[in-house]
């Protein structure tokens, strides 16, 4: 293959992966909400109706956690970043649900591209106790479709995802309302 064949076979792939970007960004701009409707796919994606993706990722502390082992209970992922400022603004409220809830609904936060020791630092200066693991990679952030933070995903105890919802949680009641919805759902 020639230079500009070459060339011109790259600027093609270039411009469909940027088209699928795109077209992810139109799909889901910040401060959306998209839900599950009645029917359940069994393909694994990043959309409500979709099987979550499974991951195994470690704490700051290095201990394993891994999404398939939480079926059976509502899963909120939480992706975020210490350096997000509407992350600071979400995180008090991600903490009091984790009170309020207990162990009803599993939260984890999935703090993306971080170090252990930032991320150990943050939690402790503001008092945060649910459990944080480390997206360091960002390959978990990729394969749930997020492309701004914070980014929450609700999994029902079926591990399909219910609901997705791009920008910071503004109240509490907001997040109760999502927590009430795969709280009550039954195991499938």
């Amino acid at each position: 293959m020639d230079f500009r064949k070459a060339t011109t076979v790259g600027v093609l792939a270039a411009a469909v992966v940027y088209s699928g970007y795109l077209i992810h960004q139109a799909a889901h701009p910040p401060g959306t909400v998209t839900s599950a409707g009645q029917e359940h796919h069994a393909t694994v994606g990043d959309l409500p109706g979709d099987v979550a993706p499974n991951f195994v990722l470690k704490t700051p502390a290095g201990k394993t956690v891994e999404l398939s082992s939480l079926r059976g209970h509502g899963v909120w992922l939480n992706f975020w970043a210490t350096w997000c400022p509407n992350c600071k603004v979400e995180l008090p409220i991600v903490e009091q649900e984790h009170k309020i809830f207990g162990n009803q609904v599993q939260i984890i936060g999935v703090d993306v591209q971080e170090s252990a020791q930032t991320v150990a630092k943050f939690s402790a200066e503001r008092g945060l106790t649910y459990p944080m693991v480390l997206d360091s990679q960002g390959g978990v952030a990729a394969a749930y479709g997020v492309t701004a933070l914070p980014t929450s995903v609700f999994i029902g105890p079926n591990g399909v995802i219910r609901a997705v919802y791009t920008g910071a949680m503004s109240n509490l009641a907001m997040a109760t309302h999502y927590l009430n919805a795969i709280r009550h759902l039954p195991v499938e």
